[in-house]
């Protein structure tokens, strides 16, 4: 049976004033299923550190442990709302704000594959930049 999935792709944006950015993880959202999951990049990531070369990595680390706390915080709210609440905060969470995190328009893809899979292969793709 397909499932839809909505998903952003988060990213550190440490320089706004370039607007220079590097996707540091995907949150995913299956409303119907009741389903908020997310992965993000290791602490220590290198093309991060690479691509922004005057960056303390205490920022990046600190910023990134933040975003899972609060990510892994609204898991644990999503469970009591409905499909159409649960859909409503997916758009809350990617609504923009001026931080050092900032999440990419929402996304929807319509497909069979179990949420863990759909998971691993937009990170793969769109954060390891795997093909």
């Amino acid at each position: 049976m397909k499932t839809l999935y909505q998903y952003a792709i988060v990213r550190f944006l440490p320089h706004v004033e370039t607007g220079e950015f590097a996707n540091v993880g995907i949150v995913l959202c299956a409303p119907e299923l009741g389903l908020l999951d997310f992965r993000l990049a290791p602490t220590r990531f290198a093309r991060v550190t690479d691509f922004f070369e005057d960056l303390e990595g205490k920022l990046y680390k600190a910023t990134l442990q933040t975003v899972e706390q609060e990510l892994q915080r609204l898991q644990t709210y999503v469970t009591r709302l409905t499909a159409k609440e649960l859909a409503q905060q997916m758009q809350e969470v990617v609504r923009p704000r001026e931080t050092l995190v900032r999440y990419s328009e929402l996304r929807s893809l319509y497909l069979e594959q179990k949420p863990a899979a759909v998971l691993e292969q937009l990170f793969e793709r769109l954060v390891l930049l795997k093909k």
